[in-house]
């Protein structure tokens, strides 16, 4: 991994946190405060009405809308971007979420990606079957707004093997952004055993990179100023994901089937929750979130190229409490990594002091 800012080159190492190991697991370590999560096989019950689950599934996670019945997928045209959302039933050859991103400039259509923007994983710090994959398995319900612009991509408890309840709402943003809102609530938490963190994966497979780095403003030493940090991943195992300021690197099991997501560089560390990736074209992909790290979860950025990747997770899960996040996704010309910073602290400013549901601000991380 290469972390690059200007006048300055950092080789960065990876965080070694018991059960994070570098290169192929080692024989497993004495763990007697943590136990082992048996995979259970997992059959998702069938859904009588599916119209009224994710309406009930929308009223526990505080969303207001009312929505149409399930579809399939759903055609969206805003300002300079034509996207479209769709469920899972064509999985994996067509992925959940945005599975186009267009950007609309005269006869031109810049695609953003190879493979869209999708929940790729959800992973506990156990050995789990369901660790890989599982958000892209079984089915989600998409349904539109009445009478609005908002997608909204549902996953209900009884379909998902974590018992995890949980839903996306995809709103345009015009002229060139789109706002996602994700919230979840656990039925159970057995399934994340005593290592009680859960991690969501979201994977960006983009189509034509300008380079491999991802772009942040970051720290590259304790105590170190502030400067806009170049993070490149290579291959083999110096990929992995970046850490927030003051973050801790997740503890796994040493027999993890997915500890490639756990891996997690020691340096550079984020320190603003805005990710940069320029693609061809002189385009730039640009995600924002409203948060970066707080008591009970976090932001992290993942680099797996050509995938630009990010996680979302959360610390000591309870039974019955609701979780989630806000972030804007922008597909655009470049414009310079300042106006890129400029666009972020607008975006909060309207973000915090717009009435909005009853999800609390999280305390982001604003330089």
């Amino acid at each position: 991994m290469r972390a690059r800012t200007v006048g300055l080159i950092v080789v960065a190492g990876l965080c070694c946190a018991p059960g994070c190991l570098e290169g192929e697991p080692e024989p497993p370590v004495a763990e007697t405060d943590v136990s082992a999560v048996e995979s259970r096989p997992f059959v998702p019950r069938p859904v009588a009405d599916a119209h009224s689950a994710v309406a009930a599934a929308l009223v526990e996670l505080g969303f207001g809308e009312t929505v149409g019945r399930p579809t399939d997928v759903v055609d969206v045209e805003s300002g300079l971007l034509s996207f479209t959302v769709c469920d899972n039933s064509r999985s994996p050859d067509v992925l959940s979420g945005l599975a186009s991103l267009g950007y609309l400039a005269g006869d031109d259509r810049h695609e953003a990606f190879r493979a869209g923007w999708n929940l790729e994983h959800v992973f506990s710090g156990h050995r789990d079957d369901h660790n890989r994959f599982s958000a892209r398995r079984n089915p989600y319900l998409l349904c539109r707004e009445r009478g609005g612009s908002s997608v909204f991509l549902v996953r209900l408890a009884s379909q998902d093997p974590w018992s995890v309840e949980h839903v996306t709402r995809v709103t345009p943003s015009p002229p060139d952004s789109i706002d996602i809102d994700f919230r979840c609530r656990f039925l159970d938490v057995s399934r994340f055993g005593s290592r009680g963190y859960a991690g969501f994966f979201w994977a960006n497979y983009m189509r034509d990179l300008r380079d491999a780095a991802i772009h942040f403003r970051g720290i590259v030493d304790d105590g170190a100023e502030e400067v806009w940090v170049e993070a490149e991943s290579t291959e083999g195992f110096e990929v992995g994901t970046y850490l927030a300021s003051g973050a801790s690197a997740l503890e796994f099991d040493a027999d993890h089937n997915m500890a490639l997501n756990l891996r997690s560089f020691s340096t550079p560390r984020i320190t603003c929750p805005l990710l940069i990736s320029r693609s061809a074209n002189d385009m730039v992909l640009t995600l924002m979130f409203d948060r970066l790290r707080t008591a009970s979860d976090e932001i992290r950025f993942s680099s797996f190229p050509p995938a630009v990747d990010f996680q979302y997770i959360i610390h000591a899960v309870q039974a019955g409490r609701s979780y989630g996040f806000r972030a804007r996704l922008s597909w655009k010309r470049w414009p310079g990594r300042e106006a890129c910073l400029g666009e972020f602290r607008a975006w909060q400013s309207e973000l915090f002091n717009t009435p909005q549901s009853p999800l609390p601000r999280q305390g982001s991380q604003v330089p």
